[in-house]
């Protein structure tokens, strides 16, 4: 599998999100077309055609929730795997282990970006690379920008992935997104 770079992420989130899109659009033609046909037929009782509508209507919103699931599941495994790309390979002995948990657990504790950047500073020159990184992803999630750039420019092996990352979570949360999610999700009106 090959590393995610921003420019990759650029162009295969929003066709992926747009291929999402037209599958929804499509079902609720198919629904509509279905429910013009039930209506229209001359054949068929108002109570059966009550019934046709609502098996209808549940197996619309059945496909449709099936579609936003697995949107939400490959945003958040694109997510996770540029996530794993920015940690890199970590040693997994006992020992990493704690101190990349005693390193996110100090980390918590700072509230303040000059702080952050006093300790991701201190970090750097130790060569403390635990508490070093446990400070770019807090810096990123707290959006320090001047913090996170530090790190970056510490560890530019992470910037391409630093980059992706923030795309993503640029182009898959807010408001924006979640209005279009819910626009391209909603069932329709009958």
């Amino acid at each position: 599998m090959s590393k995610s770079t921003a420019a990759s992420v650029e162009s295969a989130l929003p066709s992926a999100l747009n291929s999402y899109k037209e599958s929804a659009s499509a079902v609720k033609v198919a629904h509509e077309t279905t429910k013009q046909a039930i209506k229209g037929d001359p054949m068929t009782s108002d109570l059966a055609k009550r019934d046709k509508l609502d098996a209808l209507a549940k197996d619309t919103r059945s496909k449709l929730d099936e579609l936003k699931g697995k949107q939400e599941s490959y945003v958040s495994g694109l997510r996770s795997k540029i996530e794993q790309e920015l940690r890199g390979n970590q040693p997994a002995d006992a020992n990493s282990v704690l101190l990349r948990r005693d390193a996110v657990d100090r980390v918590r504790k700072i509230t303040e970006k000059a702080e952050a950047l006093e300790v991701l500073n201190d970090a750097i020159y130790n060569g403390d690379d635990s508490m070093a990184h446990a400070i770019g992803t807090s810096a990123r999630g707290n959006l320090w920008m001047d913090v996170a750039e530090a790190y970056q420019a510490a560890y530019p092996a992470t910037a391409d992935s630093a980059a992706a990352l923030a795309y993503v979570e640029a182009n898959t949360s807010g408001a924006a997104y979640n209005m279009s999610n819910s626009i391209t999700y909603s069932a329709p009106i009958d």
